[in-house]
C-alpha cells in the first residue's frame, strides 16, 4: 500500500474568498471553511495569492491592502490550525505541528503604478526620475513585512509592468515587459522575491527570461502544444524555464486543459508532456481551483475529476496509474515547489 504523498499547491485564490465573506462578518474562514478539504486532499502547503477582482482595478492599491489585511486576521483567527511561512524551516515546524503552511503572493501588480504615481496612464511619466523607484520600493515594502515570496506581474491586463494575454485591450497595443517592469523585475530578484510568468504574454515572458538570470517559475500554466490557450505555454518557454532550474505548476482549469474534453485524465496528459521535455523535476502542481471563486466572475468551466481540493486523492492515482514511480510523485507533488520557494528568503 503507497503512503499518503502530500501535496503543495503553487496556485490559490483563497484570500479572495476569505476577504469576501469577511465582509459580510464571517470570521475564522479559513478554519471553517477551507481547512478540512484542504486536509482532506492531502495538500499540506500552498502560494495564497492576493489578486484584486476585476470590479476593483481602478482601486488597486486600497484593495490589495484590504486583502492582505482580510488575509492576515483570519489567519490569526484560524491559528490553531494554519500558519503564515517563509522557508523550509518555517514550513517543516509549521506541517510537523498538524498546520496548513501558507506562502505569501500577489497575482497582477496593477496597485503598484496606483501606489507609486497615483493611478497615472501616461506613460512618460514612468520614465522621469529615480524618486519613482525609491517610491515604488518603499510602497512594496508594505508586502514584505509579511514576507513576501512570490509575484505575478500582471492578471488579464495590461500595466505599466508588462502585459497578459488578456482580452481587456487591443493585442496591438501590448508593449511586453516596460522600462519600468524591468525595474520592478530587477528589484524583485534583488529581494529574492520568485518571479511567475504566469498570466504574461509571449513578449513579457520572453523580457523577464532576459532581464532576470535567476529562477523564474510558472505557478499555474500548462503547455500550448495540447491546448492551445494564450495563458498557456509555448515549448520553447517550457524549456527555457526548464533549462533556468524553474519549476512549471500544471493548472486545472477546464479551458487550459481541453477546449473539448477537460478531464484529470488530459491534465495529467500535460503533467507527462511537460515531464518530457524538461524532466519530472521542473513539473509542479499549481491547481487554481476555481471553487474559492463566485461564478459571476466568469470561471464556471469544471474539469471532471478535479474541481476541487478533495479531488487531489484521485488525481495522485491517476499519476500512478500512468507509471510515475511513488519518488517521482513525491517530486511533482511536493518537493519540487519546495526546492523553489522554501529558499531562505
Amino acid at each position: 500500500m503507497k503512503t499518503r504523498i502530500p501535496v503543495f499547491d503553487l496556485h490559490s485564490d483563497i484570500p479572495v474568498d476569505i476577504a469576501r465573506r469577511r465582509a459580510f462578518g464571517e470570521r475564522a474562514v479559513f478554519k471553517t471553511r477551507h481547512f478540512e478539504r484542504l486536509v482532506e486532499g492531502g495538500i499540506q502547503a500552498a502560494i495564497l495569492v492576493l489578486w484584486v477582482e476585476p470590479e476593483h482595478r481602478c482601486r488597486s492599491a486600497q484593495r490589495i491592502v484590504e486583502l492582505l489585511g482580510a488575509l492576515i486576521a483570519d489567519l490569526h483567527e484560524s491559528s490553531d490550525c494554519v500558519e503564515l511561512v517563509s522557508n523550509e524551516e518555517s514550513l517543516k515546524n509549521c506541517i510537523g505541528r498538524g498546520k496548513f503552511a501558507v506562502f505569501l503572493g500577489v497575482e497582477g501588480m496593477t496597485f503598484v503604478e496606483q501606489w507609486s504615481l497615483g493611478g497615472t496612464s501616461n506613460m512618460a511619466d514612468w520614465q522621469q526620475s529615480d524618486a519613482l523607484y525609491e517610491k515604488f520600493r518603499q510602497s512594496f515594502g508594505i508586502l514584505n513585512q509579511f514576507t513576501l515570496r512570490h509575484a505575478i506581474l500582471v492578471w488579464g491586463e495590461q500595466n505599466q509592468i508588462a502585459s497578459g494575454p488578456g482580452t481587456f485591450f487591443d493585442e496591438a497595443s501590448r508593449v511586453g515587459l516596460t522600462d519600468f517592469g524591468r525595474h520592478v523585475v530587477q528589484e524583485l530578484d534583488r529581494s529574492n522575491i520568485i518571479i511567475d510568468v504566469s498570466h504574461l504574454d509571449e513578449t513579457s515572458t520572453e523580457d523577464v527570461l532576459t532581464t532576470t538570470q535567476g529562477v523564474v517559475i510558472a505557478s499555474h500554466s500548462n503547455a500550448r502544444a495540447l491546448c492551445d490557450h494564450p495563458r498557456n505555454l509555448s515549448d520553447r518557454h517550457i524549456c527555457k524555464i526548464g533549462d533556468r532550474g524553474g519549476v512549471i505548476g500544471i493548472n486545472a482549469y477546464a479551458n487550459f486543459i481541453d477546449p473539448v474534453n477537460p478531464t484529470v485524465d488530459r491534465y495529467v496528459d500535460h503533467v507527462v508532456y511537460i515531464a518530457n521535455l524538461i524532466g519530472i523535476e521542473h513539473v509542479a502542481l499549481g491547481f487554481d481551483f476555481m471553487d474559492y471563486l463566485p461564478d459571476t466572475f466568469g470561471f464556471s468551466e469544471k474539469t471532471t475529476g478535479l474541481t476541487n481540493a478533495s479531488d487531489v486523492p484521485g488525481l495522485i492515482e491517476r499519476l500512478y496509474k500512468r507509471g510515475f514511480t511513488e519518488r517521482e510523485v513525491e517530486q511533482l507533488a511536493f518537493q519540487n515547489a519546495l526546492r523553489i520557494v522554501g529558499k531562505d528568503k
